[in-house]
């Protein structure tokens, strides 16, 4: 009896030491590459700010043109209100994850006004959009942050940080789901 229990409590030590050790040696890594990971957004969050400055405009435009209470409309409208919400608390998995539904917000948007004769040529729907147009997701910063974004995601999925890394709050950095083009630069 006393032999069993002196082996549960081996396995037990056993068993926390290797957690210990793989919190220990985890924690540093995942550390560095969520600080380079949330550098590279720092890098990005006044641009993409002034870009959804500019998405706001054409969302007051869509809604001074008529469309207002478009699905499209309604849904711009409700996210630039949570990317708002987000500036004044940094936190940069949450707004990286508003940038992806901003951007295809945005993209709905434009097809939307393709298919659309009234707004697609009321001046202030131009205009909003041209202003759009002049700031685009800025291509260096947001590929430097997908390759800071995935190397962090690799880390953080690893088989043997897994478990240490949920424990210790190592939480998700999405990517920027857009593709950065060259053309989105010239837009």
């Amino acid at each position: 009896m006393a032999r069993r229990l002196l082996l549960l409590v081996l396995v037990v030590v056993l068993g926390v030491g290797a957690a210990v050790a793989a919190v220990a040696t985890t924690r540093p890594g995942l550390t560095d590459d969520r600080g380079a990971v949330d550098a590279r957004w720092a890098a990005l969050r006044t641009p993409l700010a002034a870009r959804y400055e500019g998405l706001g405009r054409l969302a007051d435009a869509l809604g001074d043109a008529g469309a207002g209470t478009r699905s499209y409309t309604t849904d711009l409208t409700t996210e630039l209100t949570t990317w708002r919400a987000l500036t004044t608390r940094p936190d940069p998995a949450a707004e990286a994850a508003s940038a992806n539904r901003l951007e295809g917000l945005a993209d709905r948007v434009r097809a939307n006004l393709a298919g659309s004769a009234r707004p697609s040529r009321d001046p202030g729907v131009v205009a909003a959009l041209a202003v759009l147009d002049t700031r685009p997701v800025p291509a260096v910063e947001a590929s430097a942050y997908n390759r800071a974004a995935r190397r962090y995601e690799v880390a953080r999925r690893d088989p043997l940080a897994q478990v240490p890394a949920r424990l210790l709050g190592f939480g998700p950095r999405p990517a920027l789901a857009r593709p950065v083009t060259a053309l989105d630069i010239r837009r």
